[in-house]
């Protein structure tokens, strides 16, 4: 009895700890820029300052790249909290055939969408995640758009 109680509290204190584990491929949420630029193995490159560009008041986007992986291929670009340079938000761009690719991968690693609205009229379709971390992706006729942050971003 004691051990299979030690066991339950082992688990339930291990739950908080899963939306940690949640950050977008080889990146984790918080690495500075360097840091994420070597873990891409140099396929993002930091943004000379000319070139850097504000997402909103609190995340700057200073690296982008190439994403290739497993029939999946996006320009992505990284963005940094201005406060403490920490990685916050990935963007990604790709061609419309690719988006269900995407969207397989997103539904493989977090499980399904909190919703996944289909646009009729549009074509367009709006896919989103709360949780572990905060993802919209929007597929239409010209391309897919991905925009994944970390909790509170």
């Amino acid at each position: 009895m004691t051990l299979a109680r030690n066991g339950l509290i082992a688990m339930v204190l291990m739950l908080p700890a899963a939306p940690a584990d949640a950050a977008w491929e080889y990146t984790r949420w918080g690495m500075n820029e360097a840091q994420a630029v070597t873990a891409s193995r140099r396929a993002v490159r930091s943004l000379p300052a000319a070139e850097r560009r504000m997402m909103n008041a609190r995340v700057e986007y200073r690296a982008r790249g190439v994403f290739a992986v497993e029939g999946l291929r996006m320009n992505i670009a990284f963005g940094f909290d201005s406060k403490s340079g920490g990685l916050a938000c990935i963007s990604g761009r790709g061609a419309a055939a690719q988006g269900d690719v995407l969207r397989q991968r997103l539904i493989t690693r977090f499980g399904p969408p909190e919703f996944d609205d289909q646009h009729a009229q549009s074509g367009e379709q709006d896919i989103g995640w709360s949780a572990p971390d905060k993802i919209d992706l929007v597929i239409t006729a010209a391309g897919f758009t991905l925009l994944h942050c970390a909790p509170g971003y």
